[in-house]
């Protein structure tokens, strides 16, 4: 096993030379020596190695007199489905490398009640107890038991329970769902709000025949944008693999950033739900939420970036909605976990309670406001980057370091940190008036001293 795996807030590898099944099974021994679980929910993605990883992570559960609940192919919102609306549960696990190419995979945990566990929370002592072969101490006289279940049709009732189903119009819309598991609920939903579905990579297919299942980048939209221009579609929903992310286009084919989707979707809560509430987003792009906000009178909050932080953040301050520009959205209604249908339903509702476009229900959020969207750059070392730029930067502004490194300039704004998942250092720019975003850009890369990857 490489140890790499465990990151901040999963654990992701190449099966099977990081991960193997005998990882499996010795993470399956490490939890339960950690968190003492009686029935775990066990699921899977799409990925071809799924049922070999799956099965080992059973049978590490069941030898250590841990009950297993089997829920089997499956987006990772329904695992925080099925741990959070069933109190007999102690906790989850889905294999899944989220919308990493189809040589990795994965895991995600979460505790009872959906409670997700990051570095901070168990992943790290996870990690630490097989360094310590500390799992191998773990036994039971009686063996767990495995049962199958299928959640489908109660998790489509869940997330349809966050609008007014009556309210919905007949649209026509192109959901893509890169290979993964969520045309079976979408198939459902379109079936009980009588949408008509134009339908891409429907099939869940673990190879992903169509390269890397990541909407978040602009190859893996081309097709649905190309649809989209050619076709007559309201708009377009586009799920990354495990389908815990919800990317759209408009009717015009353009991509909507998530940090307007979150501005949005904050605005659309805060009007059903009044201002008395708490929003929380990531230091990458803030400047739209934060107007939001304040216009509902509403307490806006700034977390550490990555689906485990946000989720401890929201429990603890109780806040409604949280979202990021990765295009995860979180619910409180929904065990304060990510979600990749609810935005997408919200969205129906919202464009026909208004009669607007797409694009005209986003302009609000994204008038007078720039940004250079998300770049990467390979360094040799990120932290030395980041002190680089922020002793370039110091007394030019107002600092943060939520984060990584956050500067509001007045009329500008960046945020520049480490990925949490890859090599690889993150640049976001914004600004409320033309040109500023390519200067403070050129500054910031001037330091950096590469381009972006």
């Amino acid at each position: 096993m490489n140890f790499d795996c465990f990151r901040a807030y999963d654990i992701r590898g190449v099966y099977p030379t990081d991960l193997d099944e005998e990882a499996y099974y010795r993470i399956a021994k490490a939890y339960t020596l950690l968190f003492h679980p009686k029935t775990m929910v066990v699921g899977m993605d799409a990925r071809e190695s799924g049922p070999s990883l799956r099965k080992a992570l059973t049978d590490g559960f069941v030898d250590a007199g841990v009950n297993v609940v089997d829920i089997g192919g499956i987006t990772t919102d329904m695992i925080y489905f099925a741990v959070g609306s069933d109190d007999e549960y102690s906790g989850g696990i889905v294999v899944s490398a989220s919308h990493n190419p189809k040589e990795y995979n994965g895991a995600k945990m979460v505790k009872e009640k959906a409670a997700a566990i990051s570095s901070d929370t168990g992943l790290f002592e996870i990690r630490d107890i097989i360094k310590a072969d500390k799992d191998k101490t773990v036994t039971s006289d009686t063996k767990g038991t495995v049962s199958e279940k299928n959640v489908l049709n109660d998790y489509v009732e869940h997330v349809l329970g966050f609008i007014d189903r009556g309210s919905i119009k007949p649209f026509h819309l192109l959901a893509n769902a890169n290979f993964g598991y969520v045309g079976g609920g979408v198939d459902l939903i379109a079936e009980k709000l009588d949408l008509n579905l134009t339908r891409l990579n429907w099939e869940p297919d673990g190879t992903f025949p169509k390269g890397t299942p990541d909407p978040m980048q602009p190859a893996n939209r081309a097709e649905s944008e190309k649809a989209v221009r050619e076709g007559d579609f309201h708009f377009a929903a586009i799920w990354d693999a495990d389908a815990d992310r919800c990317m759209f286009l408009d009717e015009k084919g353009e991509f909507i950033s998530g940090a307007y989707v979150t501005a949005m979707l904050a605005d659309v809560l805060l009007t059903k739900h009044g201002g008395d509430n708490k929003i929380i987003f990531d230091p990458r792009v803030i400047w739209p939420t934060m107007k939001v906000c304040e216009q509902h009178g509403a307490e806006a909050i700034i977390s550490k970036s990555g689906h485990a932080f946000i989720k401890d953040r929201m429990r603890h301050e109780n806040a409604i909605f949280a979202g990021e520009m990765s295009a995860h959205y979180y619910f409180r209604e929904n065990f304060y976990a990510d979600n990749g249908v609810i935005p997408f339903l919200l969205v129906l509702e919202q464009l026909s309670r208004t009669g607007k476009s797409f694009s005209e229900t986003m302009r609000p959020y994204m008038e007078g406001h720039y940004m250079s969207g998300e770049l990467n750059y390979k360094v040799a070392d990120a932290q030395k980057t980041i002190d680089q730029v922020k002793q370039h930067f110091s007394g030019r502004g107002t600092e943060d370091f939520t984060d990584g490194y956050s500067l509001t300039g007045g009329d500008w704004r960046f945020n520049i940190r480490p990925s949490n998942t890859e090599p690889l250092l993150r640049l976001n720019v914004e600004a409320v008036k033309p040109g500023l975003v390519e200067k403070v850009r050129a500054e910031v890369e001037a330091i950096i001293g590469t381009k972006p990857h």
